[in-house]
């Protein structure tokens, strides 16, 4: 018998995969556009198997869409948003026993998402240049993906309280 938590983290590496699959293979800034995809997997892995759970979804995710664009700051940039995912629920107090508070897990997956996009943003276009700088294209990809940030977290608490409590 596989025990529980064996089963949260098949899970939680199975969210890191799905990441890949929805953004791994698409060229920035398209990818940047489905960030969506990666608050609602981050998020639910933080329900799912609790403090680090988002690190370790992030972490997967990071290692395997390395792998297919072999660009480093991927990686970096992938548990960073895990970490903060993790950090700001903890902080925010997103999950009380087995409920998810959707104002609070949707406001901690906006902080991290925006923050994360800011760093990400700064550092290859301000810093390294590894992007061209357009004021535009990069306003739109930020207030896009704080969107697509809460939108994620509160999809991921719906989703938990509804139909993944009972089953963890």
């Amino acid at each position: 018998m596989v025990s529980n938590r064996s089963r949260k983290i098949a899970l939680a590496s199975l969210f890191g995969v799905l990441i890949l699959v929805t953004v791994g293979f698409l060229p920035a800034p398209t990818s940047d556009y489905l960030i969506i995809f990666q608050a609602l997997f981050l998020a639910l892995s933080y329900l799912v198997v609790g403090r680090g759970g988002a690190t370790y979804t992030g972490l997967v995710a990071g290692l395997l869409i390395t792998a297919v664009k072999v660009a480093p700051l991927n990686l970096v940039f992938a548990v960073f948003f895990g970490v903060l995912v993790d950090v700001t629920c903890l902080a925010l107090r997103a999950k009380v026993g087995d409920q998810a508070r959707t104002a609070r897990l949707t406001a901690a997956v906006t902080i991290s998402t925006g923050v994360v996009g800011f760093v990400a943003y700064y550092t290859t276009a301000v810093l390294t240049n590894i992007v061209p700088n357009q004021f535009i294209l990069d306003a739109t990809v930020l207030i896009f993906g704080i969107i697509s940030g809460a939108i994620g977290g509160y999809l991921a608490a719906r989703i938990w309280n509804r139909y993944l409590a009972a089953r963890f």
